[in-house]
């Protein structure tokens, strides 16, 4: 097994994690929020669901299918190597 050696956390690591988890979690859990929000409020109007419960279910979907989104980009991000480190999860026992 590879030894660890561990880095000191500066304020450029956690800029540059910060960062990483921002743009990727915006982008990522906006496509995916809309593409929600799209199916349901599309699934709504066909049912002819008033336009407010649409709005308001749409709304929702578009809010949940982002924390899947979120645990993907975290994980992405624990994979992922930075300028001269990556994140890893280490054993506590």
């Amino acid at each position: 097994m590879e030894a660890i050696e561990e880095v000191e956390p500066t304020w450029s690591h956690a800029a540059r994690v910060w960062w990483s988890l921002v743009w990727r979690g915006t982008l990522f859990g906006a496509i995916a929020g809309t593409i929600a929000g799209a199916v349901v409020g599309v699934a709504g109007g066909m049912a002819g669901w008033d336009q407010q419960s649409t709005g308001t279910l749409a709304n929702a979907a578009g809010l949940l299918a982002g924390v899947p989104i979120g645990v993907c980009v975290v994980k992405s991000l624990l994979k992922k190597s930075f300028a001269g480190f990556r994140l890893a999860l280490v054993s506590s026992r």
